[in-house]
């Protein structure tokens, strides 16, 4: 069937080109009576080079390929009204192709996570030899998920209407053994970094906003007097009023009213995607996320006596219109292995395949004797980050192999699909070096159709994960275990060592 469908897009694509023929009077086609000119044949070019270019992209199983295709529909059909008496019968292919591509949008196919589909085991001699398993009853663990507690976050842009200074502002709100209780506001600056204003109340480590653009220029406190920021049935409500370091007062003032239901959808927030010099990768899981809406909205921004415009979307979500103001009261925010420089303590097995070790849970699987970890998760509150292996990582304790590969998938809620990527070990003497890397993008699992376009005319949504590289280098230490120094780094999405 979908055989049948690439070759009905493509002979529909070149019967096209007889517009074009005949316009420049290529060759005589004698089907065509009404005169073309020659603007209208360049037209029949264009539709036929759509065509063939969405049929190719489906072949490739490129999933953009119904976007080429829809535009061809629609130019195809005007060149049908406008040449009815001879091209009628194209209508034809154009409904059976249009069909098909609403269909699979307004039901689209959930990604497929590598845990439903069966994990694989790598065979033991080419990881182990002939390793004496019996002396290899432990094992360590060089991956880290470490948790940053926020409850509430708003961002606002000002990107087409900006101050000589900041282009956008983002309150957070934090309620936390950790960080306190209390309010900052992340200002991003016209050179990419950021200043931040917080509330005396909040405890924050400046290295932890190396993730965030080009990183932290100023951490002001603030007292912040009269701010609140809360998320009702109505919407999003925020007041945030505070001098910045140059000393203009900053106004930030959100009163969604809508009275339509509010409509959220899960969403892996592409912070990452102006970080330069991470030291971590940053996964902000946004599970209650939405836009605010324009009709019954009250959205402004003044700084310094001068009101900025806030950026709109471009499209409809949920048949609203939308601002590019965006929040969420429910979320996770975690760093995949943040940078390490020391030792790697070993963890006892006790034939107990689910392990609790430093808030993580670990869960083993065995290759013969040898326990491999196949997941790592962290919790908090009722979210659940997990990070798989298949085949499950190797134990570094017992391995010999020259090197070993396989692929990994970090995971939460279903809502905010999926990352996946590959990881490999290679030896080198009593050196061993780990590499992870991101190759598979954000798989999203959204069934809106405003969304999914989205997400299809932004690739950075779904491709800036790519851009990632995690790099170990473990030396053996026969007294401590293992010394490891790991670090992260942005490479080209397509850059494989």
């Amino acid at each position: 069937m979908r055989t049948f469908f690439i070759i009905l897009i493509l002979l529909h694509g070149t019967i096209h080109l007889f517009g074009f023929i005949k316009a420049f009077e290529i060759a005589e086609i004698s089907e065509l009576t009404l005169p073309i000119s020659r603007i209208w044949g360049v037209l029949w070019l264009v539709v036929a080079l759509i065509f063939i270019t969405s049929g190719t992209l489906l072949y490739l199983n490129s999933e953009h390929w119904w976007i080429a295709g829809i535009i061809g529909v629609i130019l195809s059909q005007i060149l049908i009204f406008t040449f009815w008496q001879d091209a009628r019968f194209g209508s034809t292919p154009n409904l059976v192709i249009l069909i098909v591509i609403v269909s699979g949008l307004l039901r689209p196919t959930p990604p497929v996570s590598m845990t439903t589909e069966g994990f694989t085991t790598t065979p033991f001699e080419e990881r182990y030899g002939a390793a004496a398993t019996d002396h290899f009853l432990k094992f360590i663990n060089p991956f880290e998920i470490a948790i940053e507690p926020m409850e509430r976050l708003l961002l606002i842009n000002i990107e087409n209407d900006p101050d000589s200074l900041y282009t956008g502002f983002e309150p957070q709100v934090f309620d936390d053994e950790k960080t306190g209780t209390g309010l900052l506001v992340i200002a991003w600056r016209v050179d990419g970094k950021v200043d931040v204003y917080h509330q005396p109340s909040l405890t924050l480590d400046p290295a932890g906003y190396d993730i965030a653009g080009k990183g932290l220029e100023n951490m002001i406190p603030r007292e912040l007097h009269d701010t609140f920021f809360e998320v009702n049935e109505r919407g999003a409500q925020a007041s945030v009023t505070f001098e910045d370091k140059e000393g203009r007062l900053i106004e930030l003032n959100l009163s969604e009213q809508s009275t339509r239901t509010r409509k959220p959808f899960g969403l892996l927030a592409p912070m990452g995607v102006a970080a330069e010099n991470p030291s971590a990768m940053p996964l902000i899981l946004l599970h209650d996320f939405y836009f605010v809406r324009k009709a019954g909205t009250e959205l402004s921004v003044k700084i310094g006596g001068r009101y900025h415009q806030p950026d709109n979307l471009p499209l409809p979500i949920d048949f609203s219109r939308m601002t590019f103001a965006r929040y969420s009261p429910d979320l996770l925010i975690a760093k995949l292995n943040p940078a390490f420089d020391g030792t790697l303590s070993a963890i006892s097995f006790n034939e107990n395949l689910s392990i609790q070790n430093d808030d993580h849970t670990i869960e083993l699987t065995m290759n013969r004797d040898l326990p491999e970890i196949r997941r790592i998760s962290r919790s908090h509150k009722q979210h659940t980050l997990s990070l798989v292996f298949d085949p499950a990582f190797p134990n570094l304790y017992a391995f010999t192999g020259d090197s070993t590969k396989g692929q990994f998938e970090i995971s939460g809620d279903p809502s905010t699909g999926f990352i996946r990527g590959e990881y490999s070990v290679v030896r080198s003497g009593e050196r061993l070096k780990i590499e992870i890397i991101p190759s598979g993008g954000w798989v999203p699992n959204e069934s809106k159709l405003s969304v999914r376009f989205l997400y299809s005319v932004q690739p950075m949504f779904k491709e800036w994960p790519k851009t990632y590289r995690w790099t170990a280098e473990l030396e053996r230490d026969h007294e401590s275990g293992f010394r490891m120094r790991s670090d992260w780094e942005r490479i080209a999405a397509d850059e494989k060592e």
